[in-house]
């Protein structure tokens, strides 16, 4: 609500002061470190969707063999996105997988 205020004073006309106390200034500042929270989160979200690792590092987080994979490829339980020929296997897939086997939401 701060913002929208602060937004009309800015679109109005020119020369226009604003009085501002302690509590104003406190609940602004509030909502600007929440805004930069979501937008972080929202970027760190997207950051985890695109980031893919290689075969060899998914086996590595599954501790499991590198036939274990294929036959999870050809199973549909786990596909990686081929990049030419090199297959990388999204993090957002890996979570997925890693939640199922251990029962977390």
């Amino acid at each position: 609500m701060a913002a929208e205020i602060i937004n009309s004073i800015l679109d109005g006309p020119k020369g226009i002061y604003l009085v501002v106390d302690a509590s104003d200034m406190k609940v602004a500042f509030r909502e600007f470190l929440q805004m930069i929270r979501e937008s972080e989160d929202e970027k760190r979200a997207y950051d985890e969707e695109l980031a893919t690792v290689t075969r060899e590092e998914a086996c590595k987080i599954f501790n499991r063999s590198y036939s274990t994979l294929l036959r999870w490829e050809k199973d549909g339980y786990l596909v990686p996105v081929k990049i030419g020929k090199t297959p990388l296997y999204k993090m957002s897939d890996i979570k997925d997988v890693l939640n199922q086997n251990f029962g977390k939401p």
